[in-house]
């Protein structure tokens, strides 16, 4: 059994989460290195987890250099034997008071039945079995010290259907049961499960995007939409400090509010002016040979297109 970890020391009002190691899987880009960014400065210290070669010494070093104390571990965390040894190396840091299940995969744009079975099944091991492994094992911890936050990421599709990425939304459905029901089993524990939908991050998961043939022209107004409601990672990120602190169950970026103030803002700051709009990577991947969706190679380089 991983070893007891210590009491977190209570921080100030700027630094409320002094003292206290905070994982984060996908942790070396986008979403995942603002979540690390925004817990470091909260005073936490932070444990960022990727794949091999996926940048983890570069943004520790990137942490570094703002002032946060934060370490790497190359894991691939559809491995459960690699998520514990994510945990095991917070805990050789001191502790384990906050686990963030962050990293995830798109799939492909297209109908749910031409979706080639590898790409679906990636889905399914990112988005929901790792999910699950980092739950588990965070959990697992916690509840020996009485205490501690877990936080899932939801997205699109979290609370109803999303034509032409069923892989990808539907993951996010489940994450959000999964989350809801984990929750509802740890009442009273100290040990809490929440919910972050972070709305639209300027990531590569919308700067490029895979699709089936015939689906290139259903994405062409991506840079508009992202123009008026996505965000930077490090502003999309921000949230997830308020919500650990102030102990809340979900936090959901593009409600109604925010959808209207930040296209207006959007509109006047002239963001969806053709200079200002996030370039577009189409790939279209070939599913029409005569091989079987379950032999389609989701590395092929297919067709490419660029939009701007």
């Amino acid at each position: 059994m991983p070893r007891r970890p210590r009491e977190a020391a209570s921080g100030s009002a700027g630094r409320p989460l002094s003292g206290q190691v905070a994982v984060v899987t996908g942790g070396s880009g986008g979403l995942g290195f603002g979540f690390a960014d925004a817990l470091g400065r909260a005073g936490a210290r932070v444990v960022i987890a990727s794949l091999p070669g996926s940048g983890v010494p570069e943004a520790v070093t990137r942490l570094a250099q703002v002032g946060v104390e934060a370490v790497g571990v190359e894991a691939d965390v559809t491995d459960l034997a690699a998520v514990e040894r994510i945990r095991d190396r917070a805990l050789e840091w001191g502790g384990l008071d906050v686990w963030v299940n962050n990293a995830g995969v798109s799939g492909i744009y297209g109908p749910t039945y031409l979706t080639p079975v590898d790409v679906f099944d990636r889905v399914v091991d990112v988005n929901i079995r790792a999910v699950h492994h980092g739950t588990r094992t965070a959990v697992t911890t916690m509840l020996e010290q009485g205490r501690g936050h877990v936080v899932n990421v939801w997205g699109k599709g979290a609370t109803k259907p999303v034509p032409w990425q069923n892989a990808y939304a539907t993951s996010k459905a489940w994450n959000r049961q999964y989350t809801r029901t984990v929750r509802s089993e740890l009442k009273g524990t100290g040990v809490r499960v929440h919910g972050f939908d972070p709305g639209l991050v300027k990531t590569e998961m919308l700067s490029e995007v895979t699709v089936t043939p015939g689906m290139e022209q259903r994405v062409a107004a991506l840079p508009w939409v992202v123009g008026l409601w996505a965000q930077a990672p490090e502003l999309a990120a921000a949230p997830i400090v308020r919500l650990v602190v102030k102990d809340r169950d979900d936090h959901a970026d593009l409600t109604v509010p925010t959808i209207l103030g930040r296209g207006l803002r959007s509109v006047v700051q002239g963001n969806l002016r053709r200079s200002n709009r996030m370039p577009l990577t189409v790939r279209t991947l070939d599913v029409t040979s005569e091989r079987s969706p379950s032999d389609a190679d989701a590395d092929e380089p297919g067709r490419t297109k660029q939009a701007s």
